[in-house]
């Protein structure tokens, strides 16, 4: 298989995959109500707050324009600086959210599954923790940042050094609104959409806002070093 032909089956799988993942917040076939402050504001109307949505979002319009700059590829001159925008963005951003992730799934699930109440028809609900389909799970918080890194490594030439230079500006820029977001809506419902947040002080939050922003900019460093030491 060409090149060109590799790049077009691993684009057309990692948005076959994200996209799975989009279509299940969009159901509405959750069979479940989250308890206390959070069931008075429906899910849906809190799920763009998630950074997991936000980066599968990202990383699946990533990877849709280089879908088409692979059926059209005179589209790429307009498409291709915006699809390198958004990879030196959610790629990072698709490596803090899976090691996060799935560290505390796995470790301390409490403190990141969201907290509900199980409908059940033979007694009143029962107290649980969301939990996501195995597929859907992986396809939301596993394959976007698989589908950015392959797409990087195997497809893409490292970042420039005017862009590595950037990328820290924008990325801490995207850290600073999204931590604001959190704290403000955090104080307008007093609650904070991720459990291990709600457990955590202010100087606490602060670290881990700094500490992952830290983790994600090392990550994007480490990979551009990495790939440019490959080729």
């Amino acid at each position: 298989m060409s090149r060109r032909g590799q790049a077009f089956l691993v684009h057309v799988l990692s948005v076959f995959a994200m996209a799975h993942g989009l279509s299940y917040t969009h159901k509405g076939s959750i069979d479940v109500t989250v308890i206390s402050k959070i069931s008075q504001h429906p899910i849906k109307n809190v799920i763009p707050l998630f950074l997991t949505i936000q980066a599968l979002t990202g990383s699946c319009a990533c990877m849709v324009l280089s879908l088409t700059q692979d059926m059209f590829p005179s589209t790429r001159r307009y498409l291709y600086p915006l699809k390198r925008a958004l990879s030196m963005v959610f790629l990072p951003m698709g490596f803090v959210i899976s090691s996060v992730y799935w560290s505390l799934l796995i470790f301390a699930p409490s403190l990141i599954l969201i907290p509900i109440e199980i409908s059940s028809t033979s007694s009143s609900p029962v107290p649980g923790l969301m939990k996501l389909p195995l597929l859907t799970d992986l396809a939301m918080h596993l394959a976007p940042f698989l589908s950015l890194l392959a797409d990087f490594v195997l497809f893409e030439p490292k970042f420039s050094s005017r862009q590595m230079a950037i990328a820290p500006i924008i990325i801490i820029a995207y850290a600073v609104v999204y931590a604001g977001a959190l704290e403000y809506f955090a104080a307008r419902n007093d609650f904070f959409l991720y459990p291990f947040l709600d457990a955590s002080s202010l100087p606490t939050r602060l670290a881990i806002y700094v500490g992952t922003s830290c983790i994600g900019l090392g990550c994007l460093a480490f990979l551009n070093r990495l790939h440019s030491a490959s080729r």
